[in-house]
C-alpha cells in the first residue's frame, strides 16, 4: 500500500470530505457534514468529530468517518459511526481496515465505553477485535428500487395490490404536496407531529421528540424533504425522505387512523410520488430503510416489511452492527443494564 496520512475532519477539509462520501459506493448522507450538524442539535448527541485517511503522494482521500458522542442514561457515553466508516471495500479495503485502527486509538484518548459502527458492507475487514453490538441502530436488510428503471416496469414489477391501491388513491383525488429546501413552516411541523403520534400510538412503537424532527428539516435543509398526501382539504399522510447524490431514502412515515381515511390508500401513492420526485433529483435507487431480514417472520419489522414488499424492489443485506471496546469495565456493566432492561419490557 502507498504512504498514507492521517487527518481530522474541519472547515477546510468540509467540501473535499463531502465530495468523497457523496461519490463512495458506502457513501451516505449519514456521513456528510450537515448530518454532523444535525447530530450535534440533538440533546445528549455530540460533539460528532471526524477522521480520514489519504494518500501522502497524492492527496486523495481514501476513508473518512464521523464518530459522534452519545449520552448514557448513567452518565457514560459511547462513540456511534452510524453507516461509517466510508472506503471502497473493492479497492480500498486496507485503507477502512487502517482507519478503524487510528480512529480506536484516538476516541480512547478522548474516553467513553465503546465504539460503535455499522457501515454499508458485506464482508468484515476491521483488524481490530470487535463485538456484535448491543443493538442495531441502523437496519442490516433493507428494499430499494432501481429508479433507473423505466415507470412501466417499476409498476410492473410490484405486487398487483400496489399497484391496486397507487392508482385507487389517485382515483379518490388524493393529492401529494412535497415541501423542500427548508421551507416548512410551524403548522407543517404540527401537521407531521400530529400524524406521527397517530402511528406510534396505532403501531406501538417509540418516536423522537418533536425537536429531532424540526432538526433534522433545518440541518439538511437541501437534503430532506417534507412530504404531505392531502384530501379534500385535511393531510392525511406523511413523509420525510432524504437525498444524497445519486441515492433516496424513504426516512419516516405516519398517516392517519381515521378509518375512513385509511381506506383512501394515501401511503402507497404517497411511496409512489417520493420515487418520481427521486427520479427527478437523478436518483439512481430508493431505499426503504429496514426490512425483516429473510425468514424472520416475528421480527419488529415483520409488519412494514409488508407493506414495502408490495412496491417490489430487492434486497440488499449488510453487516450488522460492530463495537469496539474502549473501556472494558464500563463496557461490561453496559451490556448487563442492556440486557436487564431488554427481559423486564
Amino acid at each position: 500500500m502507498k504512504p498514507i496520512e492521517f487527518f481530522s475532519f474541519s472547515d477546510a477539509n468540509k467540501a473535499e470530505w463531502d465530495q468523497f462520501v457523496t461519490q463512495s459506493p458506502t457513501g451516505s448522507v449519514h456521513q456528510i457534514s450537515v448530518w454532523k450538524n444535525f447530530q450535534e442539535k440533538i440533546p445528549g448527541r455530540g460533539p460528532d468529530l471526524g477522521f480520514g485517511v489519504r494518500d501522502k503522494d497524492s492527496g486523495e482521500i481514501l476513508a473518512t468517518t464521523f464518530c459522534v458522542r452519545m449520552q448514557t442514561m448513567f452518565g457514560k457515553f459511547w462513540w456511534y459511526s452510524a453507516r461509517g466508516p466510508v472506503f471502497d471495500q473493492e479497492k480500498n479495503e486496507a485503507a477502512g481496515a487502517l482507519l478503524m485502527e487510528h480512529v480506536a486509538k484516538e476516541l480512547k484518548k478522548f474516553g467513553g465505553i465503546f465504539w460503535r459502527f455499522d457501515p454499508y458492507v458485506k464482508e468484515e475487514f476491521s483488524k481490530v477485535r470487535t463485538w456484535k453490538a448491543t443493538q442495531d441502530y441502523q437496519p442490516t436488510d433493507t428494499l430499494e428500487i432501481d429508479l433507473t428503471k423505466p415507470n412501466e416496469t417499476i409498476l410492473a414489477e410490484m405486487k398487483r395490490k400496489g399497484r391496486y391501491n397507487i392508482n385507487l388513491a389517485q382515483r379518490k383525488g388524493v393529492s401529494i404536496v412535497a415541501i423542500e429546501n427548508g421551507a416548512f413552516t410551524p403548522q407543517d411541523l404540527d401537521d407531521f407531529w400530529k400524524l406521527n403520534g397517530e402511528t406510534t400510538t396505532r403501531d406501538r412503537f417509540s418516536g423522537h421528540e418533536k425537536s429531532y424532527y424540526r432538526h433534522l428539516l433545518e440541518e439538511l435543509e437541501y437534503h430532506a424533504v417534507l412530504f404531505f398526501a392531502e384530501f379534500e382539504g385535511q393531510r392525511i399522510a406523511t413523509a420525510i425522505s432524504i437525498f444524497c447524490a445519486d441515492k433516496s431514502i424513504y426516512y419516516f412515515g405516519a398517516s392517519s387512523s381515521d378509518r375512513e381515511m385509511r381506506n383512501l390508500m394515501a401511503p402507497y401513492l404517497l411511496q409512489w410520488e417520493m420515487m418520481q420526485y427521486a427520479k427527478k433529483k437523478e436518483c439512481k435507487t430508493y431505499d426503504f430503510l429496514g426490512i425483516a431480514p429473510e425468514g424472520a417472520l416475528k421480527h419488529a419489522y415483520a409488519g412494514i416489511s409488508e407493506f414495502k414488499w408490495k412496491f417490489g424492489g430487492y434486497r440488499k443485506t449488510y453487516l450488522p452492527g460492530k463495537e469496539i471496546i474502549l473501556d472494558p469495565f464500563w463496557y461490561i456493566v453496559y451490556r448487563v443494564i442492556k440486557k436487564a432492561k431488554s427481559i423486564l419490557r
